[in-house]
C-alpha cells in the first residue's frame, strides 16, 4: 500500500524516516535514524497534544525544524477515517486495465465520487472453501483530502514519501512477533475505538475496526466493581475479538490463532488482560514495542498507545526485506 507512489516517485538518500499521523487532539511523532550498518533504529517518539486543530500547521513546522525532519523522507499515516475500505472480487482483467476495473466495481461502494478519489489495493489470501474467488481489499480516498495533507506536510518542509494507512502499519508491527509464522493477532485500543488486525508472514488476513475504546471498558473500576455498561461493552469487545479468529480459522483454513498481542493502552493496560484472560478465556498478552522494535528509547504504554501506527510507519521498508 502506497498511495501516492507515483506522485512521489522513489526513496532519496536521507537519515532516515519520519512517520506522523495527524489525530484529532494532536500529532503522533515517530523518527527513525539510519545506523553505521545502515539499518534503522528508533531515535525519538512523541505524541504531541494540540487543543485546536487551526495550531496543526504551525506545531508540524516546529517539529520539522527542531528535529530537523526535512532531512528524513515522510511517511504520512492516514487515520480510519480518512479513507474507506472494501472487500471485492478480483476483476479479472489485464495487469493494465485493474485499477479501472476496480474503479467501476467500488463506484457505488463508497460516499464520494470514484473519479475524484485516490485508490490502491491489496491481494487477501485465498479462501480454503470450495468455488472461492479471489479477493481484493481496496482503499479509496478523496483527492482532495490527499492534496490538503500533500500540501500540508510540503508546507512544513517535510519530505512527503508514502501515505499509509493504519492495517498495514499495524502489521508491520505484529511481523516482528515471534508468532508471525504461524499467524498472531494484534489489538489495538484507542479512547473510543479499536482495531483488531489478523496478519500470518506479513499477509493481512482480517483487519476490523469498531467503535469500542479503552474508555467504555471501565477498566480504572475493576477493582471495585464495574457498572453494567461498562460490563456491555466488555463483553462486546471480547465478541469481536472471539469473531474474528473464528472467521480466519473457518474461512481461510488454517490453524487456529490462539494468542492475542495487546498493543498497551495509555493507561490501565493490565485490567484489560486481566479482563480477557480470566472472565472471557482469551489468552492475551501486552505487545511492548520497546521489545520488538530496534530503538534507542524506552517507549511508556501512553507513546505507544497513541504512536504504535507511526513506529510501524518507519518500519516499512525493513517489513519489505523481509
Amino acid at each position: 500500500m502506497q498511495l501516492l507512489q507515483k506522485l512521489f516517485g522513489k526513496k532519496s538518500e536521507d537519515k532516515g524516516i519520519v512517520g506522523i499521523s495527524l489525530l484529532p487532539n494532536g500529532i503522533a511523532l515517530a523518527v527513525a535514524k539510519k545506523a553505521d550498518n545502515n539499518k534503522l533504529r528508533l531515535s525519538h517518539c512523541e505524541f504531541i497534544p494540540i487543543l485546536k486543530i487551526t495550531e496543526q500547521s504551525v506545531v508540524l513546522h516546529d517539529l520539522v525544524d527542531r528535529f530537523k525532519l526535512d532531512e528524513y523522507n515522510c511517511h504520512w499515516v492516514l487515520t480510519t477515517d480518512n479513507y474507506r475500505r472494501v472487500n471485492i472480487e478480483s476483476p479479472v482483467v489485464a495487469d493494465h486495465e485493474m485499477r479501472d476495473a476496480i474503479r467501476w466495481k467500488v463506484a457505488d461502494l463508497i460516499d464520494f465520487a470514484i473519479e475524484k478519489a485516490t485508490i490502491d489495493y491489496y491481494s487477501v489470501p485465498l479462501s480454503m472453501r470450495a468455488n472461492s474467488n479471489k479477493m481484493l481489499e481496496v482503499v479509496a480516498s478523496p483527492n482532495t483530502l490527499i492534496k490538503e495533507l500533500a500540501d500540508q506536510a510540503t508546507a512544513a518542509g517535510l519530505q512527503l514519501k508514502v501515505i499509509d494507512i493504519q492495517e498495514t502499519v499495524l502489521r508491520n508491527l505484529a511481523v516482528l512477533l515471534p508468532e508471525n509464522k504461524r499467524g498472531v493477532a494484534v489489538l489495538h485500543l484507542q479512547e473510543s475505538s479499536g482495531t483488531i488486525l489478523i496478519q500470518k508472514e506479513g499477509t493481512i488476513y482480517l483487519s476490523r475496526n469498531f467503535d469500542i475504546g479503552y474508555r467504555d471498558l471501565g477498566l480504572a473500576l475493576q477493582n471495585s466493581g464495574n457498572d453494567n455498561q461498562s460490563s456491555i461493552e466488555q463483553n462486546n469487545l471480547a465478541l469481536e475479538i472471539q469473531r474474528s479468529l473464528d472467521y480466519v480459522e473457518s474461512y481461510y483454513g488454517i490453524p487456529p490463532i490462539s494468542g492475542l498481542a495487546v498493543i498497551p493502552l495509555a493507561e490501565n493496560t493490565q485490567e484489560l488482560l486481566n479482563i480477557l484472560n480470566s472472565d472471557h478465556g482469551i489468552t492475551a498478552r501486552i505487545m511492548d514495542l520497546s521489545a520488538i522494535v530496534d530503538c534507542d528509547i524506552l517507549l511508556d504504554d501512553a507513546t505507544q498507545s497513541r504512536c504504535s501506527p507511526v513506529i510501524g510507519a518507519t518500519l516499512r521498508y525493513a517489513v519489505e526485506a523481509f
